[in-house]
Parts: C-alpha cells; structure tokens; sequence
C-alpha cells in the first residue's frame, strides 16, 4: 500500500478517501441541464423563420455547432459521473468559455456597450480638464527629483497623485458616470439580465469547482498543466472565434453567393470569382477601335502594340484589374521608399554619434502615429496652394505647381511617400537589431583581412542580416498590399481610378453599393495573392546561405 501510494504521489496523482459526492453529482446534472439546453437553442435556430438575413447555410450551420457542443456536454456529464479526469477537463473548458461569453451577453443586455460610448463622448466633450493628468504628473516627476525623506518630495508627490485623482472624478462626474450607473442597475433587475447573470454565476462556480478538485478524479501534474494552459488561452480563443475566425467563414461562404444585405444570399457559385478574373484578348489592327472586339460588359484594360496590330485586353470587371494594378504599383514604390532607406538609416544610427538614442526615437515616432491623423497632416502638406511641400518646390522651379491630390499622375505617389516616411523609421529600427547582432569579431576579422566598406557590406553584413531583410520585405510588402486607410483619408475628394487599391475596391464594393458577396470574393482573391507572395519569398529565402546548416 505504501509503495503505490508513493507511485501515485511521484505521478502527480494525489489519493482520495473520497468517490461519488453531492458536488460531483450536481456538477454532472448541471451538465446534463447545459445539454438539454444546448440541444433547444439548436433546435430554435434551425427553425427560425428568418436568421439576420443570412440564409439558411448559415443557420444550419450553426445550429449543428450548437447541437455538437450539446454532445459534448452531455458527454461530459456522464463521464463526470464517472469521475474521468478527460470528462472533468472537457467540462472545465466549456463553464469558462460559456462563462466568458455570458460576460459579453450581460453587456449586451445591460447597453454597457452603449453607455461606453456615451462615457468616451462625455470624456471628449470635457477634454480640457484631461491636462490635470500631465499637470500631476509633473509634479510627481519634478518631487522624484529631489532626495528621498525630503518634505518638499512628500508633498509634491501627493500634490501631483491629488491633482490626477481629482482630476479623474471631475471628468467621470461631468461624463455621467453616477447616471450611466443607475442605469446599469435598473437594467440588472429586469428578467432576461438576471437569467444570464445567473448563468454566468453557474458557469463560474462550477469551473472554479472542477479545477480545485483534481484529486477526486486522479489528475496527474501533465493534466493540470494541460487544462491550465488551455484556459489561460481561452480569452484570447474567444476573440479569436468571435471577431475573426467566424467573420472568416461567414466572407468565405458569401464569396459563393450573390448577397446585398437586403436579401438572402443566392448560392452563384464561382460567378463572382470568375467575374472579377476573367479576361479575353483580341489582337486587332492599331488604328481599330477596342470597343468593336470586346464582347458586351467587357471593358479594356490594357492595349500592348504589336507593330501594325495592337493586343487588347478587355476584362468584365475592369475596377478590380485596375485596383490591382494599382496596389503592385504602390507596392513596388513602398518597397524602393521603406527598404532600402530603412537600410541607410539603420547603417547611421548604428555608429556612436552623440545623441544617437535621440534620433532613434525621433526617426521611430511615426510608426506609432495613427494613419488617420498623419494623413490630415500630409493632406495639409500637399495642398496645392498653402502647402509646404508646393511652396519648397517653387522656390526653386516657381512655374511648378503639382496637385498632389487631383491629378491621377501623381496622387499614388503622394500616397507612397506619406506611407514610406511612417514605415521608414519601424524598418530601420528592425534593421539596426539585426545590425546589432553581427558578430564584431567578424566585422574586425574582415577588416584586417582588407575588406573595405563595399566588400564589408555586400559579402559580409547583407548575408548576416538576410532574415531581418526578409521579415523587413514581407511585413512591407502585405501592408502594402492591404492598404487603404492612407488612400481613403488623403484621396477622398476625388473619384478617379487612380486611387484604388484594391482593398479601397473591396470597400467600395461592399459598404458602397452593397455587393458583399463579390467584396468578399476580392478579399480571398487578396488573401490568395499575399499567400502566393509570401511563399514565394519563402522559397527565395530558403535558398540564402543564411539559412543554411
């Protein structure tokens, strides 16, 4: 008896006196309960009349999601009963993520959403008084000044977290905090919020039961670190069902049908994919008109002379052609911009200059901005008549006045250069770490060998940072290919093609005119294209030196 009960305390298995009790039964029963539960919501779905307008795919499909995690439940209920650890993990997992979500359903009950956003609009109407936090704060940093035990310390510390608390309550109250309040618990007495915080209290008792009482079901330390780690995941797994992955399923079973938020999607099939890819080409003489040749709704997207002849390129959906072409060519510009500059930038900021941590925090401040409020500033910037940029230019030219933002020319560009003096400082800082790991035996080795700057430069540091490189040209180059935010802010006033990119088409094409199933459809035609980009990158890396054993 001794050497098993040794055995089992070396396993992680700690001994019980104890079998089936009344908390393991009601554990069970309340397992049985969620799964008779589950088993009605599925029910209820698969019979709704209408489901958001989503079609009935979509209600099938969930409503089968729900009637398997009803399995599961009730699976876990007799195998509680059983006292199987794998029952108790199962169970585990399901109350907190049923109890993780009974929080976001309570909210939604109770308008916490809604009485945020009131709160934040109360917080920016009394903006001002938000300069009592700088205010405190310097005086907290001015008294950290002086030596410790001073009373000239002491009070301007407290003066400093006085003004800040102070601070805090004034723009809560002048928010309407004490009335959003009130509002919250009327709300909490009303039938459907008490049902679900009943729930969420359920849901928590039972899982915070299960996780402290493994040794009743003989759990080894390997299954609690398990079951541990799995729930420290959960939040993040939550997120990650809710907000991505099933929006990612929803536009992928929309990319097959032709839905305008109006109506209930069409099954089309590959309709849409195949309308925004498909192309014909005419070879016709040069001086013939395209529009003979190209059959009805094709439009012409490209024209390449052939000597006499020409070669035309008609496409049916000719928006999404020069979105993309649009997006390659802004692409390649960001590259040449963010790259190779990057690159230079790093190369100074490695040498010991005085002040040298200065300007690697000045040169990174504008990857942090927000996009929104740089695009302002540029848009200020490129104005054809108070502009700096016009002004500098006819300072030295005074005939040139460039439209930075109206002339079809030159608005990409525009938008490349804004977009590679934010992304210059964040590739440089990325290309100064990998600078910063060379070996300096290396570099010194090179140099007594006779290296001069060129060689060291090329045979030496450019095959060292080659994984920094990659990293630097990938992260580049998707964000390229998903821009948006920069056209939609600083083109907004103009409507011609030159400012699409073709997540700008996507947007249009889905919260313009309402063509979600073929806005969809261009998202994983985009995904596709970032795959195929990326792996090709791949490829081309795998074969660098650097990579090599």
């Amino acid at each position: 008896m001794t050497t098993t009960m040794q055995a089992g305390q070396r396993s992680g298995i700690q001994p019980s006196d104890q079998g089936m009790t009344p908390q393991v039964m009601l554990v069970a029963l309340w397992q049985a309960l969620l799964g008779v539960g589950l088993v009605w919501g599925a029910i209820q779905v698969w019979n709704m009349p209408e489901f958001f307008n989503l079609g009935d795919v979509v209600q099938r499909f969930l409503a089968v999601v729900i009637l398997l995690t009803a399995i599961a439940a009730f699976a876990s209920a007799f195998m509680v009963w059983q006292l199987s650890n794998n029952g108790r993990f199962i169970a585990i997992i399901m109350n907190f993520s049923f109890f993780a979500l009974s929080i976001l359903l309570l909210g939604q009950v109770l308008g916490l959403y809604q009485g945020l956003d009131q709160l934040s609009e109360g917080l920016w109407r009394n903006a001002p008084w938000l300069l009592g936090f700088p205010i405190g704060y310097a005086l907290v940093w001015v008294g950290w000044r002086f030596r410790e035990g001073e009373s000239v310390r002491e009070w301007l510390v407290k003066a400093g977290l006085g003004v800040m608390m102070v601070t805090l309550v004034i723009l809560l109250l002048l928010s309407g905090l004490p009335n959003s309040i009130a509002d919250l618990f009327r709300a909490l007495v009303q039938p459907v919020p008490l049902l679900v915080l009943g729930l969420l209290i359920g849901f928590f008792v039972v899982g915070t039961y299960l996780s402290r009482d493994g040794a009743r079901f003989g759990e080894t330390i390997a299954q609690r670190e398990s079951w541990q780690g799995w729930l420290f995941l959960l939040p993040n797994f939550v997120n990650f069902s809710l907000f991505f992955a099933i929006p990612l399923l929803l536009s992928l079973y929309l990319s097959f049908t032709d839905y305008n938020a109006i109506s209930r999607p069409e099954w089309v099939g590959l309709d849409n994919y195949i309308g925004l890819l498909q192309l014909e080409f005419h070879t016709i003489p040069a001086e013939q008109a395209s529009g003979t040749v190209l059959t009805q709704g094709y439009g012409e997207i490209a024209s390449i002379g052939l000597g006499a002849n020409r070669l035309v390129i008609g496409a049916r959906d000719t928006m999404f052609w020069v979105s993309l072409g649009n997006t390659f060519r802004y692409c390649f510009m960001l590259l040449l911009l963010g790259v190779m500059p990057a690159l230079l930038l790093a190369l100074l900021l490695n040498t010991k200059i005085p002040g040298m941590k200065f300007y690697r925090a000045i040169f990174f401040l504008p990857s942090i901005a927000a996009v929104v409020g740089v695009a302002l500033i540029w848009q200020w910037l490129y104005d054809p008549i108070i502009g700096f940029i016009n002004y500098a230019i006819r300072f030295f030219f005074p005939e040139s006045n460039i439209n930075w933002l109206s002339d079809p020319n030159v608005m990409l560009v525009a938008v490349v250069i804004m977009a590679a003096w934010q992304v210059v400082g964040f590739n440089a800082v990325i290309f100064l770490a990998g600078l910063q790991n060379i070996p300096k035996e290396v570099m010194e080795a090179s140099t007594v060998d006779g290296a001069g700057p060129i060689t060291r430069f090329f045979r030496i540091m450019m095959p060292l940072i080659a994984p920094t490189t990659f990293f630097v040209v990938v992260t580049t180059l998707i964000s390229g290919l998903q821009a948006f935010s920069e056209m939609y802010v600083l083109l907004w006033a103009t409507s011609d093609n030159a400012r699409l990119t073709t997540v700008y088409y996507l947007y249009e094409e889905g919260f313009e005119r309402f063509q979600f199933g073929n806005a969809s459809a261009t998202a994983w035609l985009l995904f596709i294209v970032i795959f195929i980009v990326t792996l090709v990158q791949f490829r081309l890396s795998n074969r660098s030196s650097a990579y090599q054993d």
